[in-house]
């Protein structure tokens, strides 16, 4: 829960769920990092790569880095830190950015899909704008 009347940003987990720590059921490690991230004051993000996204989509322990997103959250309410020991955060593409360069363009069952880093847009012809994926959301093995 965020920080506030009767809560204190407190954190909750109890025998409801089956907890893991690997992709069946729920992740233990990951909903633990998004459930902290709410005690100390984050809100839901908008950007699927961050861990603050309402849903989570599995990565090994060991293969996890805060991303950007919830770097720059932390450091909007807390302040930057003396020295950042991760120097490179995973950020999400912008679309817009004139200067990005796509790692492979394809299309599947009608659709267009763009491959950037770990994520794909994917462009419906029936739609007007691209939806941003983590490609590990689609296929998880990749």
């Amino acid at each position: 829960f965020p920080p506030g009347p009767n809560y204190g940003g407190d954190a909750h987990f109890d025998g409801d769920e089956t907890w893991t720590s690997s992709s069946k059921g729920y992740n233990l490690f990951l909903v633990a990092a998004h459930e902290f991230g709410h005690s100390l004051g984050l809100d839901h993000s908008k950007d699927p790569g961050a861990l603050m996204f309402p849903i989570y989509t599995y990565s090994g322990k060991s293969q996890f880095m805060l991303p950007d997103e919830d770097v720059q959250g932390t450091q909007s309410l807390y302040g930057p830190g003396d020295e950042d020991p991760y120097s490179k955060h995973p950020k999400t593409p912008d679309k817009c950015d004139p200067s990005l360069s796509l790692d492979a363009i394809t299309s599947l069952r009608g659709e267009t899909l763009i491959f950037k880093d770990r994520f794909f847009w994917r462009l419906h012809p029936q739609q007007v704008e691209a939806e941003l994926f983590l490609t590990k959301s689609f296929w998880p093995e990749l």
